[in-house]
């Protein structure tokens, strides 16, 4: 199936189309290639021509994609970590939707150093501070555009020792930029040697690397 028709992960897959008769058009070219091909689609298990979907823990509706109801109550109701095991949850329950998420590496940091075996297990108020912050943002159900080609689009990045980050937007119909996706990543120790220059290069370098994949 040639890419931009259906997005596939595992045995999921979600075929967008900006309206009914590119829907009805894309159905029609992939029952012709699952026919050719001898493939199966149980249809109890499909949805046609929706304008709400929800896959892989994402709502996508209307040109715009959030976390599901269902994952972002997993977050609200997450207990306080008490071992490092549950920081390991915590902060794989809410890196799913790091996308969604400014700064995510940067918030995360006082958790993500827990999980170093060279670290003492110590929750404090820097590491509360982090976990309530996360799962704030989250609950926020915070919104984000699909991607379109041939929109305009822009790429802002910012970067610091500790880390950097950036984002994509894309310009909307009412001629504003929305935002797409978010990055951010801890720098490595060698990393932090670099210079203002050297970072702020990084973080382009790396941005689109992950923007384009």
């Amino acid at each position: 199936m040639r890419k931009g028709i259906v997005i596939i992960y595992m045995d999921d897959l979600i075929i967008p189309a900006k309206d009914e008769d590119e829907g009805i058009e894309k159905l029609r070219r992939v029952f012709e290639v699952a026919s050719k091909y001898g493939l199966e689609i149980k249809f109890k298990k499909c949805q046609f021509l929706r304008r709400k979907v929800e896959f892989l823990g994402h709502v996508v509706e209307n040109g715009k994609v959030r976390p599901s109801v269902s994952k972002t109550i997993a977050v609200k109701k997450f207990p306080v970590p008490t071992t490092v095991k549950q920081v390991q949850s915590f902060l794989g329950l809410t890196g799913y939707f790091r996308k969604c998420i400014p700064a995510y590496s940067k918030i995360a940091k006082p958790l993500s150093d827990l999980i170093r075996s060279d670290n003492p297990f110590v929750f404090e108020q820097p590491q509360i501070e982090a976990f309530e912050k996360l799962k704030k943002l989250l609950t926020e159900s915070p919104v984000l555009s699909i991607f379109q080609q041939g929109k305009t689009t822009e790429l802002h990045t910012d970067a610091s020792q500790q880390g950097y980050g950036a984002v994509l937007l894309q310009e909307a119909e009412d001629g504003k930029l929305h935002y797409v996706q978010y990055m951010s990543k801890k720098t490595t120790p060698a990393e932090e040697k670099y210079s203002s220059y050297e970072l702020e290069v990084l973080a382009v370098v790396n941005a689109l690397r992950k923007f384009r994949t």
